[in-house]
């Protein structure tokens, strides 16, 4: 149930978050985000991380958790690179759709003895339905499979879109996030 409202907040934002949209019946947008930083010092008995960030320069730490595979192997001046995907696709709902939520996940970490690493996936789609949108206050309401009414603000760059849609209008909100983790020893030398 906790999905379905993160999705459905999402799905908010992709009912009227797609300008390109304008008179189409469908659209979609991907973005890849990649930060890299390096290992500045491991505490192994905390758990904790010490990283700088390789662009900014700010330092920062992090605790990993137990799921983090093979901590030992990290020292100092060890690369961390986090790649971070997503994708959105909006398109008119099928009438036949049933609407309920659709979802997937996967993930997977470095075997034993390796350095740290992993990567996780999660795919989730959903029928909403628009209640109305109010072109004076900017604001989209739609119903989400559950039943549940929900409400996001238009940015005005993207309210000919939402006024372009009429109330009870049926639309398949898909959703995929990515992310990976790897971790590069300092080169010998």
């Amino acid at each position: 149930m906790r999905m379905t409202h993160a999705i459905a907040a999402v799905a908010a934002l992709l009912l009227v978050g797609c300008a390109e949209m304008r008179q189409s019946r469908s659209a979609s947008e991907e973005t890849l985000v990649t930060a890299s930083a390096t290992v500045e010092s491991v505490d192994q008995a905390t758990r904790q991380v010490t990283l700088r960030d390789d662009v900014e320069g700010s330092v920062f730490t992090v605790t990993a958790g137990p799921e983090v595979r093979n901590l030992a192997q990290v020292s100092a001046g060890d690369h961390v690179q986090i790649d971070y995907y997503r994708s959105l696709a909006v398109a008119m709902a099928d009438p036949a759709d049933s609407g309920e939520p659709l979802a997937a996940a996967a993930g997977a970490r470095a075997p034993e003895g390796a350095m740290p690493g992993g990567a996780a996936v999660a795919s989730t789609s959903m029928v909403v339905t628009l209640i109305n949108y109010n072109a004076n206050t900017g604001i989209a309401s739609f119903r989400t499979p559950d039943g549940l009414t929900r409400q996001t603000a238009v940015r005005p760059d993207l309210r000919t879109f939402a006024q372009s849609l009429s109330p009870g209008a049926r639309v398949l909100v898909s959703v995929t996030e990515a992310v990976a983790v790897t971790v590069t020893p300092v080169p010998a030398g």
